[in-house]
C-alpha cells in the first residue's frame, strides 16, 4: 500500500493553473510595471502624489503575486485572513511611525 492508497483527513485539493492565467498575470505585471516608470519618468511634477501612485501600484502587483503564484486564490479563506491581519498591522505601525516622525521637535 503506497502513501496515495492511504485514507487522509486532509484533503488536499490539486488545482491546475491555465496557461491562460499564467499569460493574463505576466501581462498584468507587465502592465503595472509600465505604469509605475511611467509615473516616475514623466510624473515628476506631482510630488507626493507621484509616490502615493508608485504606492498604490506596487501594492497591486503584490497582491496579484500573493494570489497567482503564492497560491493565494486556491487556498482557504484563513490564510487571506492571517495575510491581511499581517498587512493591517503593517500599515498601523507605519502610520504610527510617520506620526511619531512628524509631531517631534
Amino acid at each position: 500500500m503506497n502513501h496515495q492508497d492511504k485514507p487522509s483527513s486532509h484533503a488536499h485539493e490539486v488545482h491546475i493553473t491555465s496557461y491562460k492565467d499564467h499569460a493574463s498575470t505576466f501581462l498584468g505585471l507587465v502592465l503595472l510595471t509600465i505604469m509605475t516608470v511611467t509615473v516616475s519618468v514623466f510624473g515628476a511634477d506631482l510630488y507626493t502624489l507621484t509616490v502615493l501612485t508608485a504606492l498604490a501600484i506596487a501594492s497591486t502587483k503584490a497582491i496579484v503575486v500573493a494570489l497567482n503564484f503564492m497560491h493565494l486564490k486556491h487556498d482557504p479563506k484563513i490564510f487571506r485572513a492571517m495575510i491581511g491581519i499581517v498587512l493591517l498591522l503593517f500599515i498601523v505601525f507605519a502610520v504610527l511611525t510617520l506620526v511619531d516622525y512628524m509631531i517631534r521637535p
